[in-house]
């Protein structure tokens, strides 16, 4: 192997080990920003059940104020 050959075999591991490096920066941010979604989902569900749960309240209090009339 040449001198020249070594050089470009050196540069590609550093090349190699930082795009390694920014991989893993990566995949830490996509598990980040998996998790924040799969809260913000379960917020969603748990806010349609809360509205569910007061749509209902609000057609039985309408009902029994019917009922009183």
């Amino acid at each position: 192997m040449t001198n020249v050959g070594m050089f470009d075999e050196i540069d590609l591991s550093h090349k190699f080990r930082k795009l390694k490096r920014e991989n893993q920066k990566d995949k830490k941010t996509i598990d980040v920003l998996t998790t924040d979604n799969d809260i913000k989902d379960y917020e969603i569900r748990t806010l349609k059940e809360k509205i569910n749960k007061l749509k209902q309240e609000i057609k039985e209090l309408k009902d029994a104020l019917e009922k009183t009339e």
